[in-house]
């Protein structure tokens, strides 16, 4: 449990310091940002906010495995099933955005490279 832990920690603390300078290396890569409601950069509270939250993507499987007591390979089968009905519970919000942005007020925004003059 210590090393899960440690592993939560660390890879929020990823995330936040890169959501709150607006992209991961796979954001980039796909031309996506994280902003504010009002289109701003995170603060890096609000960027750990989103973090916990995202959570939801996993999370739901591991603790209704863990109170039924399930081995490690059914969690494994739940996840697998939950993490695309989550993708496309994104299809009911209002503005096709993932939940866990809705509820700690970000939005994923196109964000192209910007424009180089050989």
């Amino acid at each position: 449990h210590a090393l899960q832990g440690f592993l939560f920690l660390i890879g929020g603390l990823y995330f936040a310091y890169f959501w709150h300078k607006g992209q991961t290396l796979a954001m980039k890569t796909w031309h996506i940002r994280v902003v504010d409601h009002a289109g701003r950069p995170l603060r890096l509270g609000h960027a750990l906010w989103r973090y916990v939250l995202s959570w939801v993507w996993f999370a739901p499987p591991m603790v209704l495995g863990a109170l039924l007591g399930l081995a490690a390979s059914w969690i494994l089968w739940m996840m697998l099933a939950w993490v695309p009905i989550y993708a496309l519970l994104a299809r009911l919000h209002p503005q096709q955005q993932f939940w866990h942005d809705a509820w700690a007020g970000t939005r994923l925004i196109h964000a192209p490279p910007p424009e180089t003059h050989a």
